[in-house]
């Protein structure tokens, strides 16, 4: 009488041996219900449909939980698979399973990492003339427009745009002096439309430059303009743009109507320098996912790329010394193990051609390991230690009117040398200069209306960016999740010499711990994923109600101010708007 066999780990029935409940045929094949079950399966494919849905509609703050959801699921099985290897166990099955799952994910790491798409400013156009700046003006108020608010909306457009085009000269990587410079000069002159005397320049009475709202008392000196110009942020321009609403409706217009033209001079501004949302060239992506990712972003995609290569470098033991571990001596059952290859059937055991075809596609697989595992320690130094520790120069070049210091000039303090260049400081974060560069343009790529409720709107929710470009890549990414599906199924349920046997799983799906657990990771991925997507929709819909409600609410106030006017009489003062 033969002893009883464990039915939890793949391998045929051994030879005089019985099951506890009943015997079997000595070639068939129990399946590792931990390594391969079906809760595994389908956690990789949810993980995988997730990632499809992010690249789809552009949500890049998932990519973080998809790369470590991703990591923490292949790990577990890479840990399980190499201590089943030295039992007697069918692994060329699992193995050929673990692979189809698994072995897509650098393209997922290109197109997560490398094509994600930014805003770039694509192209300026002429400035618009003072007569269309002064008729879209008109628009917005019930007084006539005069020069002077032209020249103030013009000087407020300028400055917008020199916000945006230092931005995008940090967002090519390239020098930005010059942009430095002309934001710097562009604030200045917004600001001084403000503080000059009125009267001195162009000759009018005091009553005239009562009317118009004298100067606002908000400074800004030189020391502060240079600042912003060093390290410009959103924050700035929402406290400029403050300015500009406060001396609108210090010059007698209402609330609204400051409103409404600072939107209008912005969406001016937007027309003349386009901004455009497209993929960065592959090297300046990787430079700007070195340089401006967050840790985070960085060492769980750093994982993958280590953990990928470890299942390849794998391969190597299991198609050379471990290519026949759990086989039966005397080919008995050569001919029942088959793996799916490109959709169709193969037998290593018994097809030759096939053995040495696995061994040369091992070699293939070993050199791409090679180049992601120096990928992966490169990203994760960078993400530990910082650019400078594999000498990786961000942002800035060395001037070219500087001089090297002798040693007779003495050290240099830190004040010195941020005054020299704000970007050498200590403290200065690359990291912060490359998310707020976005923000900038992004200002001016979405413009708000200025209403008080932005002030403190929810923005949980991070926006969706559905565009043309990421549909072929969503496309790729499909067909490669169903070719992974269509080859896992078939190797788990086509075993035996007609391949129409399954695989003989000891208990029904989801019923053990490993396999709900990566169940779990994959289906929480895909519902974190569609819930930010279908949120961002739903914000965008309530955002453009509440702006059909804000324009229709003044209007509704415009006619009741015009009615109201024509009751008091044409003789009756006006008194001025309070401050914004």
């Amino acid at each position: 009488m033969g002893y009883f066999v464990g039915v939890t780990s793949t391998g045929f029935v051994g030879t005089g041996e019985m099951s506890a409940v009943t015997s079997y045929m000595p070639c068939h094949i129990f399946g590792d219900q931990m390594l391969i079950g079906a809760g595994i399966r389908i956690g990789f494919y949810l993980l995988y449909a997730a990632a499809i849905v992010a690249v789809l509609f552009g949500v890049d703050k998932q990519f973080r939980l998809w790369h470590g959801a991703w990591g923490i699921l292949a790990l577990s099985l890479f840990t399980a698979m190499f201590l089943n290897a030295v039992d007697s166990n069918l692994i060329i099955i699992d193995y050929a399973v673990l692979i189809h799952l698994v072995l897509w994910y650098p393209v997922y790491f290109v197109i997560t990492v490398l094509f994600r798409q930014a805003l770039v400013v694509d192209s300026k156009d002429r400035p618009k003339s003072d007569a269309e700046y002064l008729e879209r003006l008109q628009r917005c108020r019930r007084v006539a427009v005069t020069r002077l608010d032209v020249e103030r909306a013009r000087a407020y457009a300028d400055v917008l745009k020199a916000f945006a085009l230092h931005a995008a000269e940090e967002e090519a990587l390239a020098e930005h002096d010059n942009a430095q410079a002309a934001l710097g000069r562009a604030i200045h002159h917004f600001v001084s439309h403000w503080h000059e005397q009125i009267e001195v320049r162009d000759g009018r009475s005091s009553e005239d430059v009562q009317i118009d709202g004298g100067a606002v008392t908000t400074v800004y000196n030189t020391e502060l303009i240079q600042e912003i110009a060093a390290a410009p942020t959103r924050a700035d321009i929402d406290k400029l743009r403050d300015l500009y609403v406060a001396a609108l409706v210090h010059s007698q217009q209402s609330v609204a109507e400051a409103r409404a033209t600072e939107q209008e001079v912005a969406l001016i501004a937007s027309e003349e320098l386009r901004i455009r949302r497209r993929a960065r060239a592959p090297k300046h992506s990787l430079r700007h996912f070195l340089l401006t990712t967050s840790y985070k972003d960085q060492l769980t995609a750093a994982l993958g790329l280590l953990i990928w290569s470890a299942f390849m470098f794998g391969t190597a033991a299991l198609n050379w010394p471990l290519l026949h571990n759990g086989n039966k001596p005397g080919g008995t059952c050569d001919n029942v193990p088959t793996v799916y290859f490109v959709l169709a059937p193969k037998k290593p055991f018994a097809d030759p051609g096939f053995t040495t075809f696995l061994r040369i596609w091992t070699v293939g697989v070993c050199l791409v390991a090679v180049v992601t595992t120096a990928l992966g320690l490169f990203i994760l130094t960078v993400s530990l230690l910082g650019p400078t520790a594999v000498g990786l120069r961000p942002w800035w070049r060395r001037r070219k009117g500087d001089k090297k210091r002798s040693v007779e000039d003495g050290p240099r303090s830190d004040v010195a040398a941020a005054a020299a260049d704000p970007r050498s400081a200590r403290g200065y974060s690359h990291k912060a200069r490359g998310r707020h560069t976005q923000e900038i343009l992004a200002c001016l790529h979405h413009s708000e209306t200025r209403s008080v409720e932005h002030r403190y709107r929810s923005r949980t929710t991070a926006p969706a960016r559905f565009s043309l470009w990421t549909v072929p890549w969503a496309v790729l990414l499909a067909v490669l999740l169903v070719v992974t599906v269509v080859c896992a199924e078939l190797t788990v349920t086509r075993q035996g010499e007609r391949n129409n046997v399954p695989l003989d799983f000891a208990r029904p799906p989801l019923r053990e711990t490993s396999e709900i657990l990566a169940f779990l990771i994959g289906l929480y991925a895909l519902i974190v994923t569609l819930l930010s997507v279908v949120g961002a929709f739903a914000a965008a819909v309530l955002r453009n109600r509440r702006r059909k409600n804000s324009v229709r609410g003044e209007e509704e106030g415009h006619h009741h101010d015009h009615d109201g006017e024509k009751g008091r009489g044409a003789k009756e003062s006006v008194q001025p708007g309070l401050a914004y």
